[in-house]
């Protein structure tokens, strides 16, 4: 879920007869620079255009930047504000307008709390301490607590950000926006219920309608009233559209389309997803495309996956000053997931290690922090699984590379399971009542078509009876098929065969065929791995697996039965030590041929019936020939 950000309007008059009143001349210094960013360069900052703002006064330098802001210039405002820094370092209203441009227009949260804690001390200095008369003064201060509040609600800081808000009330300031700011900063405080009467009240009492109507929606999706809350969310909708440009509907729509995902009307919500990502306003923030994202993923649809991360990314490529604080962390877990789910194993590791590094901020989103870092620890566990079956499927090199993979095998099994140990100590401490356990929380990063790969940790008898209460309590139908799936890996993992055989196939058989694709495929992996891998039922699972979801094979360390050709025996030794296992006691629907052209070895893997027709990998060396076969196959674009 997001919010809806709302804006400080800093009125100019306010501003310019305040700063005339309390200017103070300075020096003009050299070329303006930022002096509280401390990574800007002091020298080649800012190259100034001209001398044409030499012998302007500060005050002149400031209704100038709002003048540009107003035209949506916002560079050109900054440069003229730091110049008048320079020439009055105590112009407050610099500092508050820089604020705001690094709050908004960059989202460089800390330095715009820098530059707001500076505000306020200048304003203090001159105006005092509040309450006060003046009624420019009291402009000013409201506007200063606003965008304080904001601040810190962006740097997850939400008792402070509470803290700003009562000050606000409690000296009889008020603007429309108020209801749906606080009720915000209650929900990420976890005080639902007193969120949803002030958002209640603001509605009634008349307060902004598009961002209360929205956080009233979000707040209502998170109790039983999810149509309710459609319902709501769609006035919001309706409202942003008819304000035209001035308008947010993107916002709404990403919201609405949580809860029909929530309740598993996914056609639904692809469709409000792709219509967010489509306006203006659909790249404001991450989550239209990072939901559509995540949902191709679970349909198996990774190059729509890849295209809605891509159009996000080319969306903010047109908003050059716009750091990457709010989302970066999100599409790198988002690309990292795709990466691992179409073979690149060493792209996904790159992606989800940089997620895992990766400053990312909460205050606009619902998610947090430990939603987003069990996410990324169990997916990035994931890979490294990954990564080690894929070595196991390599054809051994000389006996260096052999002990270098050796070693990089067990650092990776070592790490994979401290970081399920750690995801599952964070879900069992610090989120209430396992809450992501509920399927698809609105709020959760987690894959749910594998998480029961991350619950197969947990002791049998205590996730049993958890999944029951879920069944009995969850009313709706599609979910209880992911609670199925999780106790049968779970049971699988504590060697109840039999059961989780049965569990197993009822989640094959009742699975979606295009909304649960995901899970099915985890589901016949995990059938498949019960399976004697030279028996016919193996082999034709495997090629069902491998017709729909083929790099998950090799993910997981299954072998693809082939026919050969007549090759030398060193071929077919060679190929029986890779992912593919040379089996010609069988009619195959895959055969690899194998030739010497010159000095290279040709081979070539022809398949009826898909995914594919042919394709062809050569190498001088015969191992490397495999191997870049066997990546040709089992990595998808």
């Amino acid at each position: 879920m997001v919010k809806q950000s709302h804006k400080v309007y800093v009125l100019a008059m306010a501003l310019s007869l305040w700063a005339l009143t309390w200017s103070v001349p300075c020096p003009v210094y050299a070329e303006p620079t930022d002096p509280l960013n401390p990574f800007e360069p002091r020298s080649t900052s800012i190259t100034p255009d001209d001398d044409s703002d030499k012998n302007k006064s500060a005050d002149d330098l400031i209704k100038e930047a709002l003048t540009l802001q107003q035209d949506d210039r916002p560079l050109d405002a900054r440069t003229k504000l730091l110049k008048a820094l320079q020439k009055d370092p105590q112009a407050f209203e610099a500092h508050l307008l820089l604020a705001d441009y690094y709050l908004r227009q960059v989202g460089h949260f800390r330095l715009a709390l820098a530059y707001t804690k500076q505000a306020f001390k200048l304003f203090e200095a001159k105006a005092g301490k509040a309450p006060y008369q003046n009624a420019h003064a009291k402009l000013l201060h409201r506007d200063l607590l606003s965008l304080l509040s904001s601040v810190r609600l962006n740097l997850d800081n939400y008792e402070g950000a509470l803290e700003v808000l009562d000050e606000y009330e409690a000296l009889g300031y008020y603007e429309s926006w108020l209801p749906a700011q606080r009720a915000w900063v209650l929900l990420k405080l976890g005080r639902l219920d007193e969120a949803i009467r002030i958002a209640r009240v603001g509605m009634w009492a008349g307060a902004e309608p598009g961002q209360t109507m929205n956080v009233l929606g979000i707040l209502l999706s998170m109790t039983d009233a999810k149509h309710a809350a459609i319902k709501i969310l769609k006035e919001a909708i309706s409202y942003e559209y008819s304000l035209g440009e001035q308008g947010h509907p993107a916002t709404p729509l990403n919201n609405v389309g949580e809860v029909y995902k929530e309740i598993f009307e996914e056609g639904l919500a692809h469709d409000v997803w792709k219509v967010a990502m489509r306006l203006p306003d659909g790249c404001e923030h991450v989550l239209p495309s990072l939901n559509l994202s995540m949902l191709f993923m679970e349909w198996n649809d990774f190059a729509g996956a890849k295209q809605a991360l891509d159009g996000f990314e080319a969306c903010l490529a047109q908003f050059p000053l716009r750091g990457g604080e709010e989302h970066r962390a999100l599409v790198h877990m988002a690309r990292g997931r795709i990466a691992l789910h179409t073979g690149k194993i060493k792209d996904a590791l790159m992606h989800l290690e940089a997620a895992a590094e990766r400053q990312q901020w909460f205050g606009k989103i619902g998610t947090n922090e430990n939603d987003l870092k069990v996410a990324v620890l169990v997916s990035l566990a994931q890979a490294l699984k990954c990564q080690n079956h894929h070595l196991r499927l390599t054809p051994p090199g000389p006996l260096l590379q052999r002990l270098n993979t050796f070693k990089l095998r067990l650092e990776n099994k070592v790490r994979a399971w401290w970081l399920l140990r750690r995801a599952r100590q964070i879900l069992a401490e610090d989120l209430k009542d396992a809450e992501d356990i509920y399927i698809r929380h609105t709020d959760s990063m987690l894959e749910y078509p594998t998480l029961g790969e991350l619950l197969a940790g947990y002791p049998q008898d205590l996730l049993e009876k958890r999944l029951a209460e879920f069944k009995k309590s969850d009313r709706r139908e599609h979910a209880k098929r992911y609670y199925t799936a999780y106790l049968a890996e779970n049971v699988l993992a504590h060697g109840r065969r039999q059961d989780a055989a049965e569990l197993i196939d009822q989640v094959i058989t009742t699975a979606r065929p295009e909304y649960d694709a995901a899970l099915r495929t985890h589901a016949q992996l995990l059938k498949l791995s019960m399976l004697p891998s030279n028996g016919h039922a193996y082999i034709n699972l495997s090629y069902q697996i491998f017709r729909s979801a083929r790099p998950e094979l090799r993910n997981h360390g299954f072998r693809l039965a082939v026919n050969t050709s007549p090759m030398p025996t060193q071929v077919q030794r060679v190929l029986s030590k890779s992912v593919f296992a040379p089996n010609n006691s069988l009619e195959l629907p895959c055969k690899i041929k194998h030739e010497i052209g010159g000095k290279e070895h040709a081979l070539q893997i022809s398949c009826e019936g898909g995914p594919f027709t042919t394709i062809r990998a050569k190498s001088p060396d015969l191992r490397k020939a495999v191997t870049n076969l066997a990546d040709a196959v089992f990595e998808i674009s």
